[in-house]
Order: structure tokens, then C-alpha cells, then sequence
């Protein structure tokens, strides 16, 4: 057996079933296919899940599944969108704000948890003892409904399924949507998906309501006084991004050391 093998789809049956006697642990990197702003591909969350997720199992080992590009998200509170910089009368789903070119992929939420839970359940009745949610998109309800799978699963299977959110404060780039981490992050994973020059020169500013680039302190506490991006997605670079993925891994692992089964 190849025992640097990670990927579940490349592995033999016999390599599987090492697996599963062994760490027992499967990984399913779970995104989204949504808007990033003008400057990033649209598939940014689970290219950063699938990432984390093999870092994760370098570590420690066990399967990584094909990372799933399916989402959701629901329509932004008033005041939800009076924090952004808008009225608070728009109608708007997840970061599809009026000014993007294209709309983002949002999944029935019904829908995301019936895909989920199936593949989840079928590594359960595989034999996995340790089934990971590698989630990558930060929509409230995204993570409510796998965290909600995770329990739901763990008490009606044989198997302990865990939801692990990737995304950590403390790396130095904020945290927050298309914005400087999430941009070094795929500077970092998948170069040609980032065109910084889709974006104004500095010194221009940001502005939150005409990019959909929104830091996470925006969404909670509401924006700065001319409601732009605190953490500029102009300041990112391949070194920043691969070591923000070296902090989430570390992240992760001390808090799936912590739940796991051996």
C-alpha cells in the first residue's frame, strides 16, 4: 500500500479497507460555487475545504473524498444589509448582491442536506468510524445544517460524523468573504483563479455594497464609516495564503484530535 495515498477516489479496495482498520477517518471537503467579487473564481470555498482537508490527512490520516461544490445560503436580513452599507429593503440571497455580473449557485437548503447526508452515510455504512464535514462556506445556515447532519448521523450510525468549519481568526488577514485571506488562499491554491486587475488601483477603496467583498466584522458588528473592506484582497500573496492554510490545518487539528474516535 502507498501510504502518502490520500485521495479516496485513487485508492483499492484493499487500500480502503486499510483505512478503515486503520485511522478510520473520511473527509468530505464541502464549498460552495458562489460569487468572490469581480477578481476570484467562483469555486474559492471548496478549493480552500479540499486543501485544508488533505492537510488535515497528511496529519492524520484516512480518505479524502472529491470535494463537493454545492452550497446554500438564505436572504440577508434588513439588518444584516444595513451593517453591509445598503438600505435594508433589497432583496438579496447570500452574496449575490445587484451589482455581480453573474449569480451564484445556491442549493435548495432541503436539497444541500439530502446530498450531504447520503454521502456521509455512505461512508458510515462503509465502516468509517470517523466521517469529517470539511466545510469551507461560512453561510449561518450551511453551518447550522451540518452541524445538524453531524449529530443526527452520529446518533443513528455506528460512526462519529463531525462538522469542521476551516475558516479560524488570528492569521493576520481577517476573516471574511473574498476579501485579503480568502484571496492569498487561492492565490496560493489555484493561481488563475485570482486577477487582481478586476479590481480599481489602490488607493481606491472597496466598497462593500458594489464588490460583495464584506469582512466578517461587517456582518457582525456593521462596516467602517464609508462602508469599505477593512482587509484588502489587493494585499494578498502566494506566501500569506499558504501559510493562512498551514494555520487552519494546525486549527483543525487540535480540534478534531479532541472529537475523534481511535
Amino acid at each position: 500500500m502507498n501510504d502518502h495515498k490520500l485521495k479516496f477516489e485513487e485508492m483499492l479496495p484493499c487500500e480502503l479497507l486499510n483505512q478503515i482498520k486503520g485511522a478510520s477517518i473520511a473527509y468530505i471537503p464541502i464549498g460552495s460555487m458562489e460569487w468572490h467579487g469581480p477578481h476570484m473564481a467562483m469555486g474559492m470555498d471548496t478549493a480552500h475545504a479540499y486543501a485544508v482537508a488533505l492537510g488535515i490527512a497528511e496529519r492524520l490520516g484516512g480518505a479524502v473524498l472529491p470535494p463537493l461544490y454545492v452550497g446554500t445560503e438564505k436572504k440577508r436580513s434588513p439588518e444584516t444589509l444595513k451593517k453591509i452599507g445598503f438600505s435594508g429593503d433589497e432583496k438579496i440571497t447570500g452574496m449575490d448582491f445587484p451589482n455581480n455580473t453573474v449569480k451564484s449557485m445556491y442549493w435548495p437548503e432541503e436539497l444541500f442536506r439530502t446530498v450531504i447526508q447520503q454521502q456521509a452515510r455512505f461512508l458510515c455504512d462503509m465502516g468509517f468510524q470517523n466521517v469529517v464535514l470539511v466545510n469551507g462556506h461560512g453561510a449561518d445556515n450551511q453551518i447550522m445544517v451540518l452541524e445538524q447532519i453531524a449529530q443526527e448521523l452520529s446518533s443513528s450510525t455506528n460512526s462519529r460524523v463531525i462538522a469542521q468549519f476551516v475558516l479560524f481568526e488570528g492569521s493576520g488577514a481577517g476573516v471574511g468573504h473574498a476579501g485579503l485571506l480568502e484571496t492569498a488562499v487561492m492565490q496560493a491554491l489555484v493561481p488563475q483563479g485570482v486577477d487582481i486587475t478586476a479590481l480599481p488601483e489602490k488607493p481606491e477603496k472597496l466598497k462593500n455594497t458594489e464588490f460583495a467583498i464584506v469582512d466578517s466584522e461587517t456582518f457582525s458588528n456593521g462596516g467602517n464609516d464609508d462602508n469599505t473592506v477593512r482587509y484588502d484582497p489587493r494585499d494578498a500573496t502566494v506566501a500569506l495564503g499558504k501559510s493562512i492554510i498551514q494555520y487552519e490545518v494546525e486549527h483543525c487539528l487540535k480540534e478534531l484530535m479532541l472529537k475523534i474516535e481511535r
